[in-house]
């Protein structure tokens, strides 16, 4: 496996977008995920957003993400097409190379696997002329897929080479999702690994499971299942899995701090998941300069 560099989501950080970037880069991070939002929300326009990444210096993981769109009705669905392609084509302004699209949690989402599967093909092949990967992730209050092996069921009947999966880390905590389900899965059908941790030990609710996934995350290493993490990733490690990390971390309270605070729990991060982690599998390429950094 050959570990390339983890990044992290400007989704984690408050402020505006190129403030976040600024953050990320001096942290010493060389990628970045890019929430759709902070680009189309950059006081000076989509231009300004899409010029502050790319004069960032930073590579583009992917740009997340596109929700509710498998299993949609004619009208919904047209809908949906329409926020797809557009989102296609910011990714596509950025540099990016993924899309990362979440299991809807629409209640109006139809079930049904031929429909889901339909949906997911087309978005795919609409991303094909642009060089992008979709990258399909399973939510555990989804309506239609909540686990990564029901999304890559799909995946795999969907049949289209730039359609892979999404894994986040959180979901497999939480659900306590049994690890061996990783060895159906051939690595190269992965496309993304998200990272993250929460403080309390269990989860007694699919409600809570959502409020801490979208509120309460921390960064690996810091959270109460800091074993259960690193024993997920060098699972992933020893199945081949050899793409990209990207903490994904939604946390309010990181929300009302300034992020160069918020980014150096990252770098923290960063250095548990090589050092500790992987210690005995292969060094991240940018680790001497997260450790320069964090002496300066």
């Amino acid at each position: 496996m050959i570990f390339s560099d983890v990044g992290m989501d400007t989704a984690s950080l408050a402020g505006p977008l190129d403030g976040k970037l600024a953050a990320v880069r001096r942290a010493g991070f060389s990628q970045v995920m890019i929430s759709a939002s902070d680009v189309v929300g950059h006081p000076g326009g989509v231009a300004a957003g899409v010029r502050a990444v790319r004069d960032s210096g930073l590579a583009v993981t992917g740009l997340e993400a596109l929700r509710d769109f498998e299993g949609c009705d004619s009208r919904l669905h047209a809908y949906k097409v329409d926020v797809a392609k557009s989102m296609l084509e910011v990714c596509s302004e950025l540099g990016g190379r993924l899309l990362l699209v979440e299991a809807s949690t629409s209640s109006h989402a139809d079930t049904n696997a031929d429909a889901m599967i339909r949906d997911l093909h087309m978005l795919a092949v609409l991303a094909i002329p642009m060089g992008i990967r979709i990258a399909f992730k399973g939510v555990s209050w989804s309506r239609t897929v909540r686990d990564f092996a029901a999304a890559g069921e799909l995946v795999f009947r969907a049949d289209c080479p730039n359609l892979g999966l999404a894994i986040d880390a959180f979901d497999v905590l939480a659900a306590r999702i049994p690890l061996g389900d990783l060895d159906a899965f051939d690595p190269e059908h992965i496309f993304l690994v998200q990272l993250s941790d929460y403080m309390w030990q269990k989860i007694q609710s699919v409600e809570e499971q959502a409020a801490t996934a979208t509120h309460f995350r921390v960064f690996p290493g810091e959270g109460a299942h800091s074993e259960d993490l690193a024993t997920f990733v060098r699972k992933l490690d020893a199945i081949g899995y050899g793409g990209n990390y990207s903490f994904d971390v939604y946390n309010d309270d990181y929300q009302q701090m300034p992020p160069e605070i918020v980014v150096n729990r990252a770098r923290r991060a960063a250095e548990w998941l090589v050092e500790t982690v992987l210690r005995r599998a292969l060094p991240v390429p940018n680790m001497e300069r997260l450790r320069r950094t964090a002496g300066e």
